[in-house]
């Protein structure tokens, strides 16, 4: 993984710029974006690392609810935006929010910080400026349900020329059962074999990883049942984040 970091953005070391990592929405989601994070910017010598400081807010409430049930919206902008506002008060540059289904708040988040729009990295544009360069025009998207329900990335994407094939909503509680074995860390053979046979049905083999859980269900079945995976093209906009920093940060 390191070499492709390092073949997308050369190489770098001694940064001044901080990177601030707003996690909480899902605790191994975040803990496996930052071990990514360290494995990109990793050059033998610790002190060469940039910056990080993180933020994880467990008790904020379910951002899937609140776009599917209208609850605790104001709460949910509230403790984005104080999460923000501690980045800001430290100084950060690169602010990193390790949830998809965050980033539909953001425009809330601005109205009250509008300086922090400037130093949010936004996971849906560094996937769809991926997406466009590599040409590809439509792809299969999972992600919360309640992303999906609001056309989160069918919207988004759309400003990229991407046109997005969704799970049909019948399916959106077997999604949630994949982001929750995450959430548990109890990923199990039962788990990997419906998520396979889950993608199956879709004949789409350009697969958005729309929900931060994803990377983590997609990297364990690698490791036990590469082989399945090779008919997919697995796009992280988490990942794609990654290559940003190590290409822009100063």
């Amino acid at each position: 993984m390191k070499e492709k970091y390092l073949k997308d953005t050369g190489g770098k070391d001694m940064y001044s710029e901080k990177i601030g990592i707003i996690g909480g929405f899902g605790a191994y989601a975040g803990l496996d974006f930052y071990k990514r994070l360290l494995e990109c910017f990793s050059t033998g010598n610790e002190r060469d690392y940039p910056h990080v400081i993180m933020d994880n807010n467990f008790t904020m409430p379910s951002r899937t609810r609140a776009l599917l049930y209208d609850e605790c919206v104001d709460e949910i902008v509230k403790d984005i935006a104080d999460s923000v506002r501690l980045m800001l008060s430290n100084e950060v540059d690169k602010i990193v929010l390790v949830c998809g289904t965050a980033h539909y708040f953001l425009e809330q988040v601005y109205e009250l910080l509008p300086e922090a729009r400037e130093h949010i990295v936004d996971i849906i544009d560094c996937l769809g400026e991926r997406l466009q360069k590599e040409g590809i025009t439509e792809c299969f998207v999972i992600a919360a349900e309640g992303a999906l329900k609001k056309e989160l990335y069918k919207k988004r994407l759309k400003e990229y020329g991407v046109k997005c094939i969704v799970p049909e909503e019948d399916e959106y509680g077997q999604i949630r059962c994949f982001i929750e074995a995450v959430k548990r860390h109890s990923l199990e053979e039962d788990t990997v074999a419906q998520f396979l046979s889950f993608l199956k049905k879709y004949d789409c083999h350009h697969i958005v990883l729309g929900c931060t859980e994803f990377p983590v269900l997609v990297d364990y079945i690698k490791n036990i049942r590469k082989k399945e995976l090779e008919p997919y093209f697995f796009y992280d906009p988490l990942e794609e984040v990654i290559i940003n920093l190590k290409r822009d940060l100063r």
